[in-house]
């Protein structure tokens, strides 16, 4: 998204936390959310902070990545198990949510297939997540460039979830 000559992504991983755009706000004020544990991702997914399948998918990858980063589990099963809490949160959030439940699934699937250390697995999750977040964004640049070649200055597109 650019605003005013200023480049923000809907979802974002910054500095060990998420920044995450606060949709409500849009389109008169770009205002930003940092999350820095997965209860403020959950409470962003409900009071629709963060709006759109894809993009609360992301997020909801982005806060398990989060939970892995500051995690202070010392075995891998310990970890797991703290993951498995974070996705229960996270899944709570949109009960009929898609996108959701197929980003926390493959996320959960990364974590419990990593081979190695703690450190890794920390790593492997926080990889998922930000590779999830990626791929929306370039799915979402190919929307709007399908579309472009389809609608002209003027047109008017309604959305809606189902």
């Amino acid at each position: 998204m650019v605003w005013n000559g200023y480049s923000q992504r809907t979802v974002s991983w910054k500095d060990g936390s998420i920044v995450l755009i606060d949709q409500r706000k849009l389109p008169n004020k770009l205002e930003l959310i940092e999350c820095k544990d997965h209860l403020q991702v959950v409470e962003a997914i409900k009071d629709m902070t963060i709006r759109g399948a894809p993009a609360i998918g992301a997020a909801a990858a982005m806060a398990l990545g989060l939970a892995a980063h500051r995690s202070k589990a010392k075995t891998k099963e310990e970890l797991i198990k703290e993951l498995e809490v974070v996705a229960r949160d996270l899944s709570a959030t949109r009960p009929t949510g898609m996108n959701l439940f197929w980003m926390i699934q493959r996320v959960m699937n990364k974590a419990k297939s990593t081979e190695g250390s703690v450190k890794d697995l920390i790593e492997s999750v926080k990889d998922e997540a930000i590779l999830i977040s990626e791929e929306d964004v370039k799915a979402n640049h190919e929307i709007g460039r399908n579309g472009s070649e389809v609608l002209e200055d003027g047109d008017v597109v309604l959305t809606h979830c189902k």
